[in-house]
């Protein structure tokens, strides 16, 4: 089950909410499809927390205080302080759980690439975050790319290449290039090193 946060309405707006930031709390707003949005407000820990154990796209509930029931959403936009990176507003999506959707994932790297520990090289990774559709439910936190198959310099692993979630549709094009291997420091300046050595020989 989703974890749930709990929210609180919020009577005030434009410049004024500097002072609920100041007072520890911050503000946010609940819309969704065919839905009349709320502006509401939640403990800045909480919110903290909440990105840092979900981020966005995740299904969560929130419970608006004096509603009977929690509210399926998904976090769908986050402004942030852009020097600090502290957290200043939070817009959730009411999600219909039996709607599809779509969202941006981070890509996240697993395993050892033999070409990095054999020859010397350094992995580059060309795409950091994917577009995926699924239900809500199924809606994963990060798609995992394998790169114990990279093992020579120049090898990559294509988009087409990496098994979704059961449930998830990749949308971003499959040909697009997730990781390669590229020459390292240690293995350039030995490639330089060979001719000179022949040389002096």
């Amino acid at each position: 089950m989703p974890d749930t946060y709990t929210v609180e309405p919020r009577t005030v707006a434009g410049k004024k909410v500097s002072r609920l930031r100041r007072e520890g709390l911050l503000p946010a707003v609940i819309y969704g499809r065919g839905l009349e949005s709320i502006s509401v407000q939640m403990p800045y820990i909480d919110a903290r927390d909440l990105m840092n154990e979900h981020g966005k796209s995740t299904l969560i509930n929130v419970q608006v205080a004096g509603e009977a029931q929690t509210r399926p959403v998904v976090v769908r936009q986050i402004a942030q302080n852009p020097v600090t990176r502290a957290l200043l507003h939070l817009d959730f999506y009411q999600v219909d759980l039996t709607r599809l959707i779509v969202a941006q994932i981070p890509i996240q790297l697993s395993g050892t690439a033999p070409a990095v520990a054999r020859w010397g090289g350094v992995l580059s990774q060309g795409l950091d975050h994917v577009e995926v559709e699924a239900l809500p439910r199924s809606m994963p936190t990060h798609l995992e790319v394998p790169v114990g198959s990279l093992a020579a310099i120049g090898d990559q692993v294509l988009l087409s290449a990496v098994r979704a979630p059961a449930g998830v549709r990749v949308i971003t094009s499959g040909d697009s290039v997730v990781v390669h291997v590229q020459h390292g420091a240690q293995t350039d300046e030995a490639t330089e090193a060979t001719p000179a050595a022949a040389a002096a020989e």
